[in-house]
């Protein structure tokens, strides 16, 4: 069944969720852009799920079918993501 949004918990669903994109307003370089920055950062947060499912066959089968192989590529893949933010010293 799927949920109503116009109940009256509404309002409350994620608050966590809600703090974090208004931090993330607060950070984008400008009001005329938000729109286009918002966009990009939801393609750069969906883009992963859509590419991982579509090389994990490829990562398995160069593995001969070892998880661990999956997994092993999988780490330094957010190893190299973390890698990759910290050159940014500050915001704005």
């Amino acid at each position: 069944m799927a949920e109503d949004s116009s109940g009256p918990m509404a309002g409350t669903a994620h608050p966590g969720h809600r703090r974090y994109l208004a931090l993330v307003m607060d950070v984008l370089p400008g009001k005329r852009s938000t729109a286009k920055d918002l966009g990009v950062f939801n393609i750069a947060g969906a883009l992963p799920f859509s590419i991982a499912p579509a090389i994990a066959p490829a990562i398995l089968a160069a593995g001969g079918g070892s998880y661990g192989v999956l997994y092993t590529v999988a780490g330094l893949c957010a190893v190299i993501g973390a890698a990759a933010i910290l050159p940014v010293r500050r915001v704005r």
